[in-house]
């Protein structure tokens, strides 16, 4: 039973690395006469503004370490925020892995020094999720604002964003977490539970989204229109990117609707230099967060645990 388990994870891991270079393989190739235009598109946003949107980004990911922390919360297990951290970011870098369960599975292993029960860590995982699923859905839909072009063609799309909003009902989201954990034991969410970590994912994608603006700002001076096709586009690139689970982290599908989204405003080759540097960002933003609060964070986070920090 294990050496088929192992067999499964060693196949999972061979589709993942063959994933990634045939996406890079992919880019490469489409991109092979243009080069030196990307090089220079990237010396054009500049390292300037490269550090602001990777600064953007820290702050996108310190929100939604705070909405898994409400997850947790509205479970009846409150940590302080320094022991949140300490449990979510080292855990995260399991999504560089293939598939999308290695992060709850470090979730709940990382929350149990904190008196966190592993049961209750995986709930807060998955309701994160969908409070993530949710969320983007809704945001994305944005797209048929910021391109009026959209908005005549895919106007019916629209829709979707309305449809799964009953999908947020802590009723609806109660039955489908109890559903998926085989587990009728999970307390009854309120709104005032979900409300919360709904909050926190409101400037997690603005964050997200001014990093985009930031670093395309130099290809258009189409502002206002750009930070709506930056926001949407990279929700929609989130949630391409969960669906295609054997891309770690969505390393490449992400990248291509990024383009795809920005290509008729900014250009493919200078909508290619953004979606590359995004990626540096959230890559390093990432393993600086799991290493800051995973190497550096224990201690304090530790003694923190039980005194329910505000904020």
């Amino acid at each position: 039973m294990a050496e088929g388990a192992g067999r499964r994870v060693r196949a999972a891991d061979v589709l993942a690395v063959g994933f990634v270079l045939l996406a890079v393989g992919v880019a490469g190739w489409a991109l092979r006469e243009d080069l030196p235009a990307l090089g220079a598109a990237i010396g054009t946003i500049g390292w300037w503004r490269a550090a602001g949107a990777f600064a953007l980004v820290v702050l996108g990911l310190l929100a939604t370490a705070q909405v898994w922390r409400r997850c947790l919360d509205a479970l009846g297990h409150r940590v302080g925020w320094a022991a949140a951290r300490t449990i979510f970011f080292p855990a995260q870098v399991g999504k560089y892995l293939p598939g999308a369960v290695w992060p709850l599975l470090a979730q709940a292993r990382f929350a149990r020094r904190y008196g966190v029960p592993a049961r209750s860590a995986l709930v807060a995982g998955a309701v994160f999720l969908a409070v993530h699923v949710v969320t983007s859905v809704v945001v994305s839909a944005g797209l048929l604002f910021a391109d009026r072009g959209l908005l005549s063609g895919y106007g019916w799309a629209g829709l979707a964003a309305v449809l799964v909003l009953p999908l947020l009902h802590p009723a609806v989201v109660t039955a489908i977490v109890r559903r998926l954990g085989k587990d009728s034991g999970l307390p009854a969410l309120t709104w005032s539970a979900l409300l919360r970590p709904m909050g926190w994912m409101v400037p997690a994608w603005l964050a997200y989204g001014a990093a985009g603006l930031l670093a395309a700002a130099p290809f258009t001076g189409a502002t206002a229109r750009l930070g709506g096709l930056a926001t949407s586009g990279f929700a929609l690139s989130w949630l391409v990117g969960l669906v295609v689970v054997f891309a770690p982290a969505g390393l490449g599908a992400r990248e291509a609707v990024l383009v795809l989204v920005l290509g008729p405003a900014l250009g493919v080759v200078a909508a290619t230099a953004v979606g590359l540097l995004l990626r540096v960002c959230h890559t390093v933003a990432d393993m600086g967060l799991a290493l800051v609060h995973g190497v550096f964070g224990g201690s304090r986070s530790v003694a923190e645990y039980g005194e329910g920090a505000p904020g």
